[in-house]
C-alpha cells in the first residue's frame, strides 16, 4: 500500500514550504530560544515546519472528512500551543476528542475502546515529547512510518503514511543537526495524528491476525520507550530526561546521538518486519524487544540525574 509517488509529491511540497513557514514564525516571533532550558536547541530556531508537514500530506492526499478533520484539529491545537501556550486540560480534551472519532472511525466501540483511546493519546503526546532535539523526531517517524504503512488495512491508510513519510523527509533536511527549524507542537501533533491512525488501521485486523498487530507495536515502541523513561523520572519526582538526552550525554554530540538513535530504530523495525510473519515470530521479537528497552534503560541509567 506504500505510494512513492505520493511520496515525492509530498517531499516535495514539504521541501519547499519549509522555509517559508520558518520566515513566519522568525517574523512573529514563534520560535525556541536556546534559554529555554527545556528543549536542545542551541540557538534560536523557528518553529512551524510542522505546518509544511501538514500541508504536503494534506494537499497530496485525497480528501476524507474524519481524516483530515482529525488531523487539522490536532494541528489547530499545536500551533495555537506554539504561539501561546494553552492549558493542559483544553490539549488534553481536544486529545481525548480527537483519539474518540478516529478509534470509533476504525475500530468501533467495544470493551476496548478506553484502551485503544488511551494508547492514540500517548503516542500523540510521545511524538511531540521526542521534537527536542536535532533530526530525531523526524528520522523515527519516517522509519515508523515506512513499518505501518506495510501494514495498514485500506489503500487510503497506506497513502496517508507514504504522503508523512515524504513530508517529514521534506522537513528533515532542514532539520537534520544543527537544525534549522523545529516541527513545534503542531507538527508534533499532527506526526503523532498519522501515526495513530496507522495504529488503528492495522488494529483492524483484528484477532485474525495477532502478528501484524504487534509488529504495528514494535515499530513505533520506541515513542512508548522515550515517553515512559521520561514519565518514570517524574513519578520519582525527578525532572523529566528521555533517551535522547540520556545519550546525548554520552557523546555530547547531537549528530552521533542522532545517527544512534536511528540506529536503534532501524534494529526495533527489523524486529518489527520479522513480527509479523506469525505467531513465534511476534512472541520471539517481543522478547527480543523487551531485552533491548531493559539494556538500553541500564546502560544508559536513564532513573539517574
Amino acid at each position: 500500500m506504500f505510494s512513492p509517488i505520493l511520496m515525492i509529491v509530498s517531499l516535495i511540497i514539504s521541501a519547499l514550504t519549509v522555509p517559508i513557514f520558518g520566515k513566519i514564525a522568525y517574523k512573529y516571533n514563534i520560535v525556541d530560544k536556546p534559554d529555554d532550558k527545556s528543549k536542545e536547541y542551541e540557538k534560536t530556531t523557528p518553529y512551524l515546519g510542522g505546518l509544511a508537514i501538514y500541508l504536503a500530506v494534506i494537499v497530496s492526499t485525497p480528501f476524507e472528512i474524519i481524516t483530515k478533520f482529525s488531523l487539522t484539529l490536532l494541528t489547530i491545537i499545536g500551533l495555537i500551543d506554539d504561539v501561546k501556550k494553552i492549558k493542559l486540560s483544553l490539549k488534553l480534551a481536544i486529545e481525548l476528542f480527537v483519539a474518540s472519532i478516529l478509534t470509533y472511525k476504525y475500530i468501533g466501540l467495544n470493551w476496548f475502546f478506553p484502551l485503544y483511546i488511551f494508547l492514540v493519546v500517548i503516542l500523540i503526546n510521545s511524538v511531540k515529547m521526542m521534537d527536542e532535539m536535532d533530526g530525531v523526531c523526524a528520522s523515527v517517524s519516517i522509519i515508523s512510518a515506512i513499518g505501518l504503512s506495510i501494514l495498514v488495512s485500506s489503500r487510503y491508510d497506506g497513502m496517508l503514511l507514504s504522503a508523512l513519510i515524504g513530508a517529514v523527509f521534506g522537513y528533515f533536511i532542514y532539520n537534520f543537526p544543527p537544525a534549522r527549524i523545529s516541527m513545534g507542537s503542531s507538527g508534533g501533533y499532527f506526526v503523532g495524528g498519522v501515526l495513530s491512525i496507522g495504529l488503528l488501521s492495522t488494529m483492524r485486523h483484528g484477532s485474525s491476525n495477532i502478528p501484524y498487530l504487534i509488529s504495528a507495536f514494535i515499530f513505533i515502541s520506541l515513542f512508548y520507550f522515550n515517553f515512559l523513561s521520561g514519565l518514570s523520572r517524574s513519578i520519582l519526582n525527578k525532572k523529566p530526561i528521555y533517551l535522547y538526552n540520556k545519550i546525548y550525554e554520552k557523546f555530547n554530540d547531537k549528530r552521533k546521538t542522532l545517527y544512534m538513535v536511528v540506529s536503534i530504530q532501524l534494529l526495533v523495525f527489523l524486529l518489527g518486519y520479522f513480527s509479523k510473519t506469525n505467531v513465534i515470530a511476534s512472541i520471539s521479537a517481543l522478547i527480543i524487544l523487551l531485552v533491548i528497552y531493559l539494556a538500553l534503560g541500564k546502560l544508559l541509567n536513564i532513573l539517574k540525574y
